[in-house]
């Protein structure tokens, strides 16, 4: 993954074991082009990967190994529910 400023926004290209793709972020700080970038790269992997899992997803709490949005279903089913969770495709109101 790489982010580069591009006019007054920021992009980021990210390399997959495929091809390469590249997004114009909404982001005008670094900080915030960061967090936008990495989610973007997670989105990515997860969709080229073909098994979307919990652990990629950016409600997934590591060190607990839990879904910080109380979806119990992620850590019962390991990681498989993310496929049909609302949260993980951001479509939960």
């Amino acid at each position: 993954m790489v982010l580069s400023q591009d006019g007054d926004g920021w992009r980021v290209k990210i390399k997959t074991k495929t091809s390469q793709v590249s997004y114009a972020l909404s982001a005008t700080e670094v900080e915030q082009a960061v967090l936008e970038a990495e989610q973007i790269y997670a989105d990515v992997k997860c969709i080229n990967n073909g098994q979307p899992r919990c652990m990629d997803c950016i409600h997934w709490e590591t060190l607990k190994a839990d879904c910080n949005v109380g979806c119990a279903e992620g850590r019962m089913t390991g990681g498989s529910f993310a496929k049909d969770c609302a949260y993980f495709w951001g479509h939960a109101d």
